[in-house]
């Protein structure tokens, strides 16, 4: 007989939580060791098709971008030595905020809204000279090529402390049912990292709290 989860006990909201909470943690464990940390926001040119159809072009493009970033950070970036240290994205599927955000109309028309939002972690070290949000700043135009889906990139600082808050509100679309956990995006090529699963927060974890649109 299979042992029941540890979240089983859980409410659904809490179970929510504690793998929201959990995620964060993956961010927070690699600041805590020194990495760096930003909000990155994707976005993207309309893609047509079914739902799942439009998150599957934008990660593969989130990979693709992700790949290249790690080039940049480190040479031979692709050996096992350097796998624990390239770029950790954590993404997630989100939708503007209007009311909040005063997005302007035609760009919320794009896929109703939605982009990638999420944490990204950057490593010390490396050839990566300038900050992310500078990187990206100056050379955004190499990671959303012509012609391809992806329209921006866009990194902002994040003060460590911030990192979990900023983790729960960017999986806002999980527990208004806008998006699932399997639409969450893991970045960082290591075999360990991608077959690992989110560890329960710890307690007490802060619930998260929403405005309606």
């Amino acid at each position: 007989m299979p042992s029941p989860s540890p979240l089983s006990p859980l409410s659904r909201s809490d179970q929510i939580n504690q793998l929201i909470g959990g995620y964060g943690h993956i961010a927070m464990d690699l600041v805590a060791e020194g990495w760096t940390p930003y909000l990155l926001v994707l976005k993207f040119h309309h893609l047509g098709g079914r739902r799942d159809a439009v998150l599957a072009q934008m990660k593969r493009e989130a990979e693709r971008a992700h790949g290249w970033l790690c080039e940049r950070v480190w040479r031979n970036a692709k050996a096992p030595s350097r796998r624990p240290w390239m770029p950790c994205w954590i993404l997630v599927p989100d939708f503007p905020v209007a009311k909040r955000a005063k997005v302007r109309l035609r760009e919320l028309v794009p896929n109703d809204g939605l982009h990638l939002q999420g944490v990204a972690v950057m490593p010390p070290g490396g050839r990566l000279r300038e900050p992310l949000d500078e990187h990206l700043g100056a050379r955004g135009a190499r990671y959303c090529p012509r012609g391809g889906p992806l329209t921006s990139i866009t990194a902002t600082p994040i003060v460590a402390g911030d990192v979990a808050y900023v983790n729960t509100y960017n999986f806002k679309a999980v527990p208004r049912g806008r998006a699932s956990f399997d639409d969450v995006l893991v970045l960082r090529p290591s075999s360990a990292e991608l077959d690992s699963k989110p560890r329960p927060a710890k307690d007490p974890w802060r619930h998260p709290v929403f405005e309606r649109d």
